[in-house]
């Protein structure tokens, strides 16, 4: 299989899981287009810098160069270049070996930049105008801009961070979904490892097929995060609230949240479920040691905090519902607090739902984040989803972070 001419890359090659991650993504996609349609550009350029400015930071300290308070002047230049380059995709700037390779020369590397040799950007623009799902073609580009650098990095001896980490090939993949109407992608040094072991598997068949479900979860988040800060839609007459003077758009209130009580039902059972089995291994530890599981919403404070901490980590805007069911264990001197919550995606409400986790152990006087949560640690649910439709992925999701956090509580308590 060539995969460097980009023959093969049909969506309906890959795995069904894949397949099936897509077409979530797709779903998301299609709430967020509908809310972009209604804003117009100075509206959410603000948003797209974030989320730039996010990835270069991640990408500059994973590679060694500092910390974030010493990064802000290089981060800001890649920053830019990112802006610009989207700029470029505005006005409909084809995407031609020339460009390409004036591209790789406009993007900020590290200290040692690798040299592209001559007729690359004819090879990236073929990987760019591969036929196939935008996720799957901006890995496909991603791999492609990795593996030429590789090549000449063997040959010319270059040292640097990892080729992995260098700017070029995630600004390319970032190129590429943004021609297709999607937000750029951000990288998150919580999850070095799975993008390691993506690119570490034998073949570039095999590299791909992990990669773009990796791809996907880190635009679904950028989805997300951009569908939380847009402008509302309008809506029904009895459903709209007063404008204000000079506004633009009209304010939709909150409609009824079944999907959000439903959701909350099942996690809360889950957790249920989970206290039991697991009560009995912590009184082996602790005879003493008891656990609760508990229930309520952003209106029954003090839960609020956590509920605005877990969104922002997740880098969406917390809309006005949060439900959440707690997991509580008290121990020796130990105690665990762990919430999962259910939340609103913008405010006002945009429809799409998050469920995400908060976890904290306090020993002794110390308090612990348990969790430390990557952006895509959650599950993000469009209003078209139904409770039993995604009832694996946050029962998946629940028994992630409950096995999480019990297994640092239990290192704690030995």
């Amino acid at each position: 299989m060539d995969l460097v001419r980009g023959r093969d890359l049909a969506l309906e090659r890959f795995p069904d899981p894949v397949r099936r991650q897509l077409a979530r993504l797709d779903r998301l996609r299609e709430v967020w287009m509908a809310h972009q349609c209604h804003r117009a550009g100075e509206q959410w350029a603000p948003g797209r810098r974030r989320i730039f400015r996010w990835h270069a930071r991640e990408l500059r300290e994973l590679a060694g160069q500092g910390a974030a308070a010493e990064l802000r002047e290089q981060v800001r230049g890649d920053e830019d270049a990112l802006v610009a380059m989207e700029a470029d995709c505005r006005s409909g700037r084809r995407l031609t070996g020339d460009y390409l390779s004036g591209l790789a020369r406009r993007i900020p590397d590290f200290e040692e930049t690798v040299p592209l040799p001559e007729h690359t950007g004819d090879l990236l623009a073929e990987a760019a105008a591969v036929e196939t799902h935008p996720v799957i073609r901006a890995a496909h580009l991603h791999l492609t801009c990795e593996e030429t650098l590789r090549r000449v990095a063997q040959r010319d001896g270059l040292p640097g961070p990892p080729l992995s980490l260098r700017p070029l090939p995630w600004a390319l993949a970032s190129l590429s979904l943004l021609r297709s109407t999607y937000p750029p992608l951000i990288m998150d040094h919580r999850l070095v490892e799975a993008h390691r072991a993506a690119r570490s598997q034998p073949t570039q068949w095999d590299r791909l097929t992990a990669l773009v479900p990796l791809f996907a979860d880190l635009e679904t988040v950028s989805l997300r995060s951009e569908l939380s800060w847009a402008a509302p839609l309008h809506a029904d007459p009895d459903q709209r609230s007063p404008v204000s003077p000079g506004a633009h758009f009209t304010v939709v209130r909150p409609r009824p949240a079944p999907l959000m009580a439903a959701l909350h039902r099942r996690i809360l059972e889950r957790l249920r479920f989970r206290s039991a089995s697991f009560t009995l291994v912590l009184r082996e530890l602790d005879p003493a040691a008891q656990a609760d599981v508990t229930a309520g919403d952003i209106e029954t404070a003090p839960q609020r905090n956590r509920c605005e901490a877990a969104a922002a980590r997740a880098l969406f805007r917390l809309g006005p519902g949060c439900r959440w069911a707690s997991l509580d264990i008290a121990a020796t001197e130990a105690r665990l607090r762990l919430l999962v919550l259910v939340q609103d995606v913008g405010a006002p409400p945009t429809g799409a739902l998050a469920v995400t986790a908060d976890a904290w152990l306090t020993v002794e006087d110390r308090s612990i984040d348990v969790l430390d949560p990557a952006y895509t640690d959650s599950v993000t649910l469009v209003p078209t989803d139904g409770a039993d439709d995604r009832r694996s992925e946050v029962e998946g999701f629940v028994d992630d972070v409950v096995a999480r956090a019990l297994d640092r509580l239990t290192r704690a308590l030995s």
